[in-house]
């Protein structure tokens, strides 16, 4: 987290395409409430309202990923996180038979998941082991979706060197969270276009929240919003299911 000393840029300047073109004079400023005394008190609220709901199911999905995928329960991969300082993600693994560096197209339906992987993806289950990165201040419950270094590359091929490096700055402004609102468009099917249309909207959008939205208010209706489209997604499934089991007698 931030404090009174100067930020140490060294892990974003390692990631950026153009190093030398990088002054801290010309680093975007983010909205205060980023690392704030109310983003932290919302984490810890939210924290602890979910975690004593998440223990029970986050233990028995990694007891089935043990037994029925015969897969070591918890992924840990490396992340880029506030200035791109790396740090070590942990999620429920979903895609068994993959290696840990394995980037998930963000997509229920993968079908390098396992029937049980797919619905702790669908109930966001795989998420939750994330928490422990929230009580260790390494990410947030709200902020953009923290980055492999797959992603960053890929970014200098589809939008530029020069635009995928201003994209970098401002992320290195904000901790990576376990939710943000592009998640919530691309997985509520708004997002269209190909790869490079679908990362500029994902650009546009985590660069407005951490320049201009960032707040209680919208970390606020960024969650509510994940948790109608869960139950949205849920409710949903859970009718097509019941018409295939209809449709099969």
């Amino acid at each position: 987290m931030p404090n009174n000393q100067p930020p140490d840029y060294s892990h974003l300047i390692e990631r950026l395409a153009e190093p030398e073109l990088f002054s801290p004079e010309d680093m975007p400023i983010g909205q205060p409430y980023l690392h704030g005394p109310g983003k932290d008190l919302f984490d810890f609220v939210w924290t602890a309202a979910v975690l004593p709901f998440a223990i029970g199911p986050t233990v028995a999905g990694a007891a089935g990923v043990r037994l029925i995928d015969k897969e070591k329960p918890l992924l840990r991969q490396e992340r880029q996180g506030h200035m791109m300082e790396p740090y070590v993600i942990n999620k429920l693994r979903t895609m068994p038979g993959v290696t840990d560096l394995t980037h998930s197209n963000g997509r229920h339906y993968d079908p390098r998941r396992s029937k049980l992987g797919r619905i702790l993806s669908l109930l966001r289950i795989d998420e939750a082991p994330q928490l422990i990165n929230v009580a260790r201040r390494e990410m947030a419950i709200i902020g953009p979706r923290p980055l492999i270094a797959e992603v960053t590359d890929n970014a200098r091929r589809l939008v530029g060197p020069k635009h995928a490096d201003e994209w970098l700055k401002i992320r290195a402004l904000a901790l990576p969270g376990i939710f943000d609102n592009f998640a919530v468009m691309h997985h509520g099917y708004e997002i269209e276009g190909d790869d490079a249309q679908r990362l500029s909207q994902r650009i546009d959008t985590e660069s407005e929240y951490i320049l201009e939205k960032a707040s209680f208010a919208e970390d606020t209706r960024i969650l509510m919003d994940t948790f109608s489209l869960l139950g949205k997604t849920v409710t949903g499934r859970l009718r097509m299911s019941a018409k295939q089991e209809q449709e099969a007698y």
